[in-house]
């Protein structure tokens, strides 16, 4: 989403992407209602939630701007390889973090290191945000890598030092990774409204 002015593609791909912030905070906020047993009475879960409505709700508008605005830019080239290209390493992508939250689950468990467990997926969760920042070109995923991979090591440390339970750790994380996710969503989604305001 480079350049100046708006296009159907853009406003797919931040549609996308704000659905892709959706899914991973809700996967999160399981993880952390879990963790907690629900001692919190599910009210993390539930501003969690209201914030993941009102992001689904802003990407239903987003139909209504696609059908506005043109499919390219008058002038430009469209670039149907690179998008090809983009759209294969987005999936390879995908392919290899569910790969490596396998066998970060698979070794962790044979190893007896359990309570490691949610630290290890959100270490393989924030650091596939890096390549996927560099090929979908959505910088803000760099600053929500690097927010995951802090809490994965934050967690990792308290558990491992004694400083906190395995249960509060992971809800820790849990909630931060669900956290994190939505406010990139709603930078995606405030992005996209500046952009849409400016055609």
């Amino acid at each position: 989403m480079k350049t100046t002015q708006l296009t159907k593609n853009d406003v797919e791909g931040a549609r996308g992407e704000i659905f892709h912030m959706i899914i991973f905070a809700m996967a999160w906020v399981m993880i952390g209602e879990y963790a907690l047993d629900f001692r919190d009475h599910v009210l993390a879960a539930l501003m969690v939630l209201a914030a993941v409505v009102v992001l689904a709700l802003y990407s239903i508008k987003l139909f209504d701007l696609e059908d506005s605005l043109p499919d390219v830019i008058p002038g430009i080239v469209r670039l149907e390889r690179k998008q090809k290209r983009r759209a294969s390493l987005y999936a390879t992508i995908f392919i290899l973090e569910g790969v490596a939250i396998m066998a970060t689950w698979i070794i962790l468990i044979r190893s007896g290191h359990e309570n490691w467990v949610v630290p290890g997926f959100a270490a393989v969760a924030g650091l596939h945000f890096f390549p996927l920042a560099r090929v979908i070109r959505v910088d803000s995923y760099y600053f929500l890598g690097t927010w995951i991979c802090l809490l994965a090591v934050a967690g990792y440390l308290l558990v491992n030092s004694g400083q906190m339970p395995d249960y509060d750790s992971n809800a820790l994380i849990a909630y931060g990774c669900a956290a994190g996710a939505v406010v990139d969503g709603i930078w995606i989604a405030l992005k996209t409204n500046r952009r849409a305001r400016q055609v």
